[in-house]
């Protein structure tokens, strides 16, 4: 019998707010003999909720019956069979190594484990055996618990018009925290259609002093609160004093602090303001076209070499002088670890526009355009990458009209910087330095590289301030840059040359000294090691008078193809007499952001002649 269990898990924030437990593993266990199962299903969930202890998780892992991972929604889907499952109660777990909205910070929490309830699904008939859905919300007490063990807190709240209670979209909130030498900016948002907002923020951004880690005033408790609303452009339309934090309702706030912040009026926001924004990688959208991994949903390439950070920026004509950056850290255990700035070493020059103005020519005035770079200082127009890696946004705005035509008018072209990856992962394997490294053998386990996984991180701020305006962020990209030297056939024009993938290949019959120059009958045993983390496709096949044998594509585990010390047969008995060559190339699964890259380099091939 077919079981279809299926639902939804959120967590409240507050009354007025909640969010989806998206991207967590949810876990299904049998129950155990000791338990009163009946109760226990029988019991409001409330009641059974319980953050286990390592031990508890060691004592129930031979329980599991499978697991699931959650979309970014809170959605899962379990297909369960008779092998495991028959229909009865089972405890619904959560596993979980970070929470939504958390800010990467220093610090690298543990993942958590905790138990829901015990469940007994009602199954109902479906076409293809039986189905039940969970729909479930953790209390705030509970899931408020989980974030602050996280490191992770949030403020959730609405703006409105006091009288009317009409929400207000389209103004930017700002969070701050009293403290008792400098007040601790937490964060901000912008208002959407139903006035609502989210600020997300770290314990760190408000328990740390100018005097930190030798001093830190911040011993207990939260943040004491206040706030403040302005236009898009800055103009203020709510400035709390900072003695509003010490009131009862906003001192120590929690993990989950939800506020309904009110306006006299309904403000006059309209602008012509943009905002930076950090959209692409390449023609990759990072909110619709990466997996929950950090490979692109079509293709499953990995990123490589060098690749373009695209997005929206401000023309010269903007009303706000604004800088922005890129900033990035790298996942161990699934946790990511320290963000560091992507500061000039590692921005190739990197046109981000042009400079569109008019230019006197023999034959009159023209429109003509030049190139607006980054990180270029002999071009005639670019922008220097600042400490901190901070490149403001170009703000010539004068194109005037002849005879007095002005410096002309920067037209962004949608890219923000190019990134040289190789600064962030580089790696050189080399397999000649092991003689048993030959065709036919599998690549030592040292010898194979990783998958590195890193966040990119998009901040932007008005020049100067101290503030982040806006900022966004691909959660996961992997990328890779590996090279390998290895050994080709040295039994015959042997060479050591050095690709980014292994692909070496022999012939079993050819491999003895001196049978180079011998002839094959009946049999052809190929020896083959193609190896890459993000291999695509391994193929061997033969070139020469056909008919000629069927093409072999060998099945590829964890990026490794390998033949053993046997070899993969192939009849050649109806080969006519002539000289033949075997080849072997493979694919890999690698982009620069526009697609699959083509590199014709890594292949192999011997040659052979038939008796």
């Amino acid at each position: 019998m077919n079981y279809i269990f299926k639902g939804r898990l959120q967590g409240l924030i507050c009354s007025e707010c909640s969010e989806p437990l998206s991207n967590v593993k949810v876990r299904l266990y049998k129950t155990r003999k000791e338990q009163n199962v009946a109760a226990l299903a029988s019991v409001d969930a409330k009641e059974t909720f319980h953050i286990l202890s390592d031990e508890e998780l060691k004592n129930k892992k031979s329980f599991l019956i499978a697991e699931a991972e959650t979309d970014a929604h809170g959605n899962f889907l379990f297909e369960l069979g008779d092998d495991n499952y028959n229909g009865e109660a089972f405890e619904v777990d959560v596993y979980c190594k970070t929470v939504p909205g958390r800010k990467p910070t220093k610090i690298k929490y543990p993942p958590i484990q905790f138990s829901i309830t015990t469940l007994q699904p009602k199954w109902r008939d479906a076409e293809n055996g039986l189905i039940a859905a969970w729909d479930y919300t953790l209390p705030y007490r509970y899931w408020c618990g989980i974030r602050a063990r996280f490191g992770a807190w949030v403020i959730c709240g609405i703006v409105t018009v006091c009288d009317t209670k009409i929400p207000v979209q389209g103004v930017r909130v700002r969070a701050f925290d009293v403290d008792w030498l400098q007040d601790d900016p937490l964060g901000m948002d912008v208002t959407n259609a139903a006035g609502r907002f989210r600020i997300d923020y770290a314990t760190e951004d408000f328990k740390q002093t100018p005097l930190s880690p030798l001093i830190n005033w911040e011993m207990i408790g939260g943040p004491d609160l206040y706030f403040r609303i302005e236009t898009p452009s800055g103009t203020p339309l709510l400035v709390e004093p900072r003695s509003r934090g010490r009131d009862a309702d906003r001192e120590n706030a929690g993990p989950c602090f939800c506020v309904n912040l009110c306006l006299k009026e309904v403000p006059d926001i309209t602008t012509d303001h943009t905002y930076p924004l950090f959209t692409k990688v390449g023609q990759y959208r990072i909110t619709a076209d990466f997996t929950p991994d950090g490979l692109t949903k079509v293709g499953n390439y990995a990123f490589t070499d060098t690749i373009p950070l695209r997005g929206i920026l401000p023309d010269g004509g903007d009303p706000v002088a604004m800088e922005y950056r890129f900033r990035f850290g790298k996942y161990s255990g699934g946790v990511l670890g320290t963000l560091s700035d992507i500061d000039s070493s590692m921005i190739p020059p990197t046109v981000i526009g042009q400079l569109e103005y008019w230019k006197s020519t023999p034959s009159g005035w023209q429109i003509v355009s030049e190139d607006y770079w980054v990180n270029n200082p002999g071009a005639t127009y670019n922008k220097n990458v600042k400490p901190g890696g901070w490149i403001e946004v170009p703000r010539e705005n004068n194109i005037g009209l002849p005879p007095s035509p002005g410096v002309g008018k920067f037209i962004p072209n949608s890219w923000l910087i190019r990134l040289n990856t190789k600064k962030l992962v580089d790696e050189f394997f080399d397999l000649t330095v092991a003689p048993e490294q030959l065709a036919g053998n599998s690549i030592p386990p040292g010898s194979k590289s990783d998958i590195h996984t890193f966040s990119l991180i998009f901040e932007a701020r008005e020049v100067g301030s101290p503030t982040i305006s806006d900022t966004n962020a691909l959660t996961k990209i992997i990328i890779s840059n590996t090279m390998y030297k290895y050994n080709r056939h040295p039994g015959w024009g042997g060479s050591t040359p050095t690709h980014r993938a292994v692909c070496m290949l022999d012939i079993k019959e050819m491999v003895v000294s001196g049978s180079g120059c011998g002839t094959l009958n009946e049999d052809l045993n190929a020896l083959f090691t193609a190896y890459h983390p993000h291999a695509h496709q391994v193929t061997v096949y033969f070139e020469g008078k056909p008919p000629l044998p069927a093409s072999y594509v060998p099945t590829l585990v964890s990026g490794e193809a390998v033949s053993g010390s046997a070899g993969y047969h192939f009849d050649i008995s109806a080969l006519k007499p002539c000289a033949y060559i075997l080849w072997m190339r493979i694919e890999l699964n690698l982009t620069h952001g526009w697609g699959r890259i083509s590199d014709y380099r890594i292949w192999d091939h011997i040659a052979f002649c038939k008796a």
